[in-house]
């Protein structure tokens, strides 16, 4: 079993070609992040078949199971910092025990969560105030996606964990597996079995419990040098685990609710604006197929690197990762301004759905740096373990920026979607700028589990 993470911490900290292990690390993750987006074009496109009303349903229902999301992946990321140093430092045991002890902390929470979450839809599509038309497919959409929540709390763990020790490949055939069931039943039970919008809910569950079930499977095998095994969570873990998740659990968490509110904003502005801000969410979400596994693949570096006691290789990766994000999304950036029109045409023949996505394209479009930025800045935070700066960064960037100023200038200065989309972009650059200062500063870079003296983790053998 150890043999399996000494040839992967052999690789992770044996390249000196930063770039080059980055981008080795980052593309199985860029593979599955383009079946995701894939994905994602695909419902979209599939539910725009039916009207304004259908492509809306999924935009105001992800942020509610999101909050329970976000304590997951709270959780679950901890296993960035966690295994992904205690695999630097070569203490595959303890690895193995900063496993057992997150999943039993997150199944402990997802469960009854889910629960929680689907008695409570009802109040949800109330306090949003999701346009009359909308609602119940909603409602619908909601009851069947929310049960699936253990599921891809499972799979997030998997692809976390394995991810840390250095095997990005594994998580990806299995996130393509189950990109490709929900790829071919999206319009199977959409179209031929008359499910509409509770189709595309029960293709996106089905396909969470392929993943999440195989992972569960796999890691109680431990073929691929990862072992979970059913045991009590380590006192002195669950501090640790306690003490890098709650940030960024409490992120999360804001950001969901943050995001919910932002609903509210969006729905008042009505059907075409809805339906405008699903258009742009995909779209915009293009750019994430590179820089968001560049990033996780930065943080794979970063992370075993610390464990190790190479505090100047990780520096030098976040640096080369943050050059490599740039690069890529200013490049689709470039792309996204000057093909907005034939993006936007892809969904919608709509007249005022696709003035409005267009403006949210040209307006809010090339801010998506500053979002790239933050992401960085959040995944090192969690490979280093130092978490809080970050996470209250993120807080702020919703809370502070994105939620007021959306409301004032769409609202009460009366500019409708344009102060909407106005308001969204001052916020991503502000942070954007904010994050890539934090991650060039360095304070960063230290680790966080103990054991080993600073001398001693010098002399780590690579």
């Amino acid at each position: 079993m150890s043999g399996g993470l000494e040839e992967l911490r052999g690789r992770v900290l044996g390249e000196e070609r930063l770039w080059r292990l980055i981008l080795w690390l980052a593309a199985p993750l860029i593979v599955s992040a383009g079946l995701s987006s894939l994905n994602e074009l695909a419902d979209t496109f599939w539910l725009s078949r039916l009207g304004s009303a259908a492509l809306g349903t999924p935009t105001v229902s992800w942020p509610y199971r999101g909050i329970l999301m976000s304590i997951s992946f709270g959780v679950a990321s901890s296993a960035s910092a966690l295994i992904g140093q205690y695999v630097g430092a070569g203490r595959f045991e303890e690895a193995n025990r900063a496993l057992a002890t997150i999943a039993a902390v997150l199944f402990a929470v997802t469960v009854p969560g889910t629960v929680l979450l689907s008695l409570g839809i009802p109040f949800y599509l109330d306090a949003t105030g999701v346009p009359p038309d909308i609602r119940p497919l909603a409602a619908v959409y909601l009851g069947v996606l929310v049960l699936s929540t253990p599921f891809t709390a499972a799979f997030m763990l998997y692809s976390f964990a394995l991810s840390a020790a250095g095997d990005t490949k594994t998580p990806t055939k299995i996130s393509a597996l189950a990109a490709v069931t929900n790829f071919l039943l999206d319009p199977l039970f959409i179209f031929p079995l008359g499910l509409g919008v509770l189709g595309a809910g029960l293709a996106t569950a089905v396909a969470d419990a392929v993943s999440g079930g195989y992972a569960l499977l796999d890691l109680a095998r431990g073929r691929h040098g990862l072992r979970l095994r059913l045991a009590r969570p380590d006192p002195s873990l669950l501090r640790l685990l306690l003490r890098v998740s709650a940030p960024m659990t409490g992120q999360r968490l804001g950001m969901n609710l943050g995001f919910i509110a932002m609903t509210g904003i969006v729905n008042g502005l009505g059907t075409p604006v809805v339906a405008a801000y699903a258009i742009g969410q995909v779209v915009l979400g293009i750019d994430r197929i590179i820089a968001f596994p560049v990033a996780r693949a930065t943080g794979v570096v970063v992370a075993q690197s610390l464990g190790a006691g190479l505090r100047d290789r990780a520096l030098k990766a976040a640096r080369t990762g943050l050059l490599l994000v740039v690069a890529s999304v200013s490049a689709y950036i470039g792309l996204l301004l000057a093909a907005r029109e034939e993006f936007i045409s892809l969904f919608t023949s709509d007249p005022a759905v696709a003035e409005a996505a267009g403006r949210m394209l040209l307006i809010f479009g090339p801010s998506t740096m500053g979002f790239n930025l933050l992401i960085m800045a959040n995944v090192i935070a969690r490979s280093s373990g130092h978490t809080l700066l970050v996470s209250l960064l993120g807080v702020a960037r919703l809370w502070l920026l994105r939620i007021p100023l959306s409301y004032l200038l769409a609202y009460r200065l009366g500019m409708g979607d344009t102060g909407l989309w106005t308001g969204m972009a001052v916020s991503n650059y502000a942070t954007g700028a904010a994050a890539a200062a934090w991650i060039l500063h360095g304070g960063w870079a230290r680790p966080v589990i103990d054991g080993a003296s600073p001398s001693r983790r010098r002399r780590a053998r690579v």
